[in-house]
């Protein structure tokens, strides 16, 4: 997971290097993060299955494989459609990683969903915090985006070793086998759910690609100050996700969802009416990403306590969800900048999170019918 965070975070400060280096306009750059999400979304149906007739350790063991491979190509890659194939080859072992992590984590807090998936989580969040600095370190010393992505496909192929030597791991419930795929989309919490994740990590994914170039270009920051911008927000996230840990046992889960969506919302409005202000923008980066930081884990544990033998499957589709939100809304986004402005773009993910927010209060209001 921390993994996965990295390359969150890191992928939206290289992107305008990477635009240069290969000759593509900005948005077409961006497709990258779309072949990553499609990946992810291509991964999660295979890994829901295997998680119930194959170990979760085993799965992961593959996932990194999968994510080690795909970084190294980025990093030898030298046209787009090169880099796409890698991206998509990481986002197979980055769906993988999603569905089988959850799982173990599941199986082994039964008593404690919300709050065990907030801090597994936590760790993406530190990894999208460590993401920028990396980028901007790196872009300040004039070292080449391929440096740095084969040094993660490096620690990808020792965290493979590891989890390799590392004793199996034993669950304290054994997930049986339930009715399958598709029973479980005639239940309508999937379809809620899903439809919450889709949002949620099309303007997460989204934002965290292209906070570096509108704090550059609407904001007039310098290269430094946008990366630890995009560092600021991967922060937020982290704090949200600590919050919902603390929390996660005194505010329902999709309550929370709620008023979550809500101050990302707020913190939006504030940021895009003044981006200049640098005392403003600041904390109104950090507040996007606190309001984001505990949803997904959340709806995570809303699914895991709905279905709870059949964890494996539930999390791929709703994640599924969220990896078609990953495709699209950041490549809405890249063409909402070339077409018109990177303000544009932020106002289209200020009408997404509040979208996100009236579907949690309609899942609300369909639990409570009787």
């Amino acid at each position: 997971m921390l993994v996965q965070g990295i390359n969150a975070g890191w992928m939206g400060p290289f992107l305008p290097e990477i635009s240069h280096v290969v000759q593509v306009p900005i948005d077409n750059a961006g497709l990258i993060v779309s072949a990553t999400a499609a990946g992810f979304l291509a991964a999660l149906l295979a890994a829901g299955e295997t998680s119930h007739r194959w170990s979760a350790q085993n799965t992961l063991t593959a996932s990194m494989l999968l994510v080690s491979g795909g970084l190294f190509g980025l990093s030898i890659a030298s046209a787009l459609p090169g880099l796409l194939c890698a991206a998509f080859v990481a986002g197979l072992g980055y769906g993988a990683v999603e569905v089988a992590s959850n799982a173990m984590v599941v199986d082994l807090n039964r008593d404690r969903l919300a709050a065990a998936l907030n801090y597994l989580h936590l760790m993406f969040g530190v990894g999208a915090l460590l993401g920028p600095i990396i980028a901007g370190f790196a872009l300040s010393n004039h070292l080449r985006y391929s440096i740095v992505f084969g040094a993660g496909a490096a620690f990808s192929a020792l965290i493979v070793i590891l989890l390799i030597t590392t004793p199996t791991i034993e669950t304290r419930m054994i997930a049986v086998r339930g009715d399958g795929f598709i029973p479980m989309l005639t239940r309508p919490l999937i379809w809620v759910v899903g439809a919450v994740l889709f949002l949620y990590v099309g303007t997460e994914t989204g934002i965290g690609a292209w906070l570096f170039l509108y704090l550059r270009t609407a904001g007039a920051l310098s290269v430094a100050l946008a990366s630890w911008g995009v560092s600021l927000y991967w922060a937020g996230l982290i704090g949200g996700r600590l919050i919902g840990g603390r929390l996660a046992h005194h505010i329902p889960a999709r309550e929370f969802t709620m008023l979550a969506a809500a101050v990302s919302a707020a913190a939006l409005v504030v940021l895009i009416a003044a981006p200049t202000i640098r005392v403003l923008a600041a904390p109104m980066i950090v507040l996007i990403g606190l309001g984001y930081g505990p949803i997904f884990p959340n709806m995570i544990a809303v699914g895991a306590a709905r279905f709870p033998s059949e964890v494996g499957r539930m999390t791929s589709i709703v994640v599924a969800g969220g990896a078609l939100g990953g495709i699209f809304v950041p490549w809405i986004m890249g063409h909402a900048i070339v077409v018109a402005s990177p303000r544009a773009a932020m106002e289209f993910a200020l009408g997404i999170t509040a979208l996100m927010a009236l579907i949690s209060i309609a899942g609300l209001r369909a639990r409570r019918q009787p």
